[in-house]
């Protein structure tokens, strides 16, 4: 039986699955006559203002940004972070381990990649971008995260850009954690993972998917009833529970196959009792054979 207190849930499952990476390419105070613009079209990135304070331009509007704010685009688009006042100097660039001076602004910023395509549904799930606000509902897990890059970017060492980037994946998944409870969050992935009732289902789910569910069985899990639940996960989430299901089993079995699980295997830890039926599945998701993924071990 499982154990729920120790359980992951399914978003635990589904961040564990995309394999997520941060790379710092920005970490640096500004002052004068400054500007930034976009670093790459499409790309998941984040900003943190981490001194001072700033401008962001994006979509024709303007927010003034101060310390601790994180600015998250799920596929880059066109922005600007500039001054909040036009200067007469021209812009420089400081290091962070200089000390942090009035007027300068200290900005990290991060490129996200994922190994694993089901990061898409993820990012699809989330507004084109996100302002975290450092407010009492973040601090108590922005601030110890904001200390910790300003304690790291000023303690220049070996190892400092590994320690940075694994501090930016926190600073990620936080934000993401934090999508879960924003009701300004568009229906998709995420709001289905922020429903109590739908989360559980979906946990118990993930944890036996080689089980053979039914409506009724996950609208148990649910505690709700059957025609409730397929309502309900369709309003919150966009999808059918069937739909999520294919998904889910189809996303986990690429993950088995390019570990190097035989076809036959991999088919019969997602709930399929037939090698072939699965292959013709997973061909018709992905563009390709179950085989082929496989064989990209022997590739690499």
């Amino acid at each position: 039986m499982t154990d729920h207190a120790t359980a992951r849930s399914a978003l635990d499952t589904l961040l564990g699955m995309v394999d997520l990476r941060c790379t710092v390419y920005h970490n640096q105070q500004l002052c004068g006559n400054w500007e930034l613009a976009e670093h790459e079209i499409g790309q998941t990135c984040f900003h943190l203002v981490s001194h001072g304070e700033c401008e962001l331009s994006w979509g024709g509007r303007h927010w003034s940004l101060a310390k601790g704010d994180l600015v998250l685009f799920p596929a880059e688009q066109p922005h600007q972070l500039r001054t909040l006042e036009p200067q007469e100097r021209p812009m420089q660039t400081f290091g962070m381990e200089q000390p942090l001076q009035s007027g300068h602004t200290g900005l990290l910023c991060a490129s996200v990649t994922f190994a694993h395509q089901a990061s898409r549904a993820l990012l699809e799930a989330l507004p084109e971008m996100t302002l975290l606000r450092r407010d009492p509902g973040n601090d108590p897990w922005l601030n110890p995260l904001l200390q910790q890059v300003l304690w790291e970017s000023q303690h220049p060492a070996p190892g400092q850009a590994a320690v940075l980037d694994q501090l930016a994946e926190l600073i990620f998944m936080q934000a993401i954690r934090h999508q879960r409870t924003d009701d300004a969050t568009p229906a998709g992935l995420l709001g289905a993972l922020r429903d109590p009732g739908l989360a559980r289902a979906m946990t118990r789910f993930q944890a036996r998917p080689e089980h053979p569910w039914t409506l009724s069985e996950l609208a148990a899990e649910a505690a709700m009833s059957r025609s409730r639940f397929a309502n309900h996960f369709r309003r919150i989430s966009g999808w059918t529970p069937a739909r999520y299901m294919a998904w889910w089993r189809m996303q986990l079995a690429w993950t088995h196959l390019s570990r190097g699980t035989s076809v036959l295997a991999t088919a019969l830890q997602v709930g399929y009792q037939s090698e072939a039926a699965f292959s013709r599945a997973f061909r018709a998701t992905f563009g390709v054979s179950a085989g082929a993924v496989r064989r990209q071990l022997n590739t690499v």
